[in-house]
């Protein structure tokens, strides 16, 4: 009994399942929903931080700025982590590590 759960656990087509790279053209819906439902609220810090920076760089110290950058940059990394998790649900991903290189993450 417990060999044939094991089995069964084994051979399961959650556990073959294969994430396909996002495809901007096909799969921009699941990053708007996700970014609308899920991921609203980090999506929502970022948009405020990257406004509050924009507004009040010529106000900020170079240390506040440094401080600034590092919390947008903490908070995009947040964003893009809630959204790939919601992608994942439809077996699609990004590639984060790639992501996070070309954006300076």
């Amino acid at each position: 009994m417990k060999k044939t759960l094991f089995l069964a656990l084994l051979f399961s087509t959650t556990a073959f399942a294969t994430y396909k790279t996002y495809d901007p053209l096909k799969d921009h819906k699941y990053i708007d929903k996700a970014i609308s439902d899920a991921c609203k609220s980090e999506h929502q810090r970022y948009d405020n931080l990257s406004f509050n920076l924009k507004s009040n760089i010529s106000n900020m110290s170079k240390s506040d700025t440094d401080n600034a950058v590092a919390n947008l940059k903490e908070a995009e990394r947040k964003r893009w982590s809630c959204i790939e998790k919601e992608l994942n649900k439809k077996n699609i991903t990004l590639n984060l590590d790639q992501l996070y290189k070309e954006n300076n993450l």
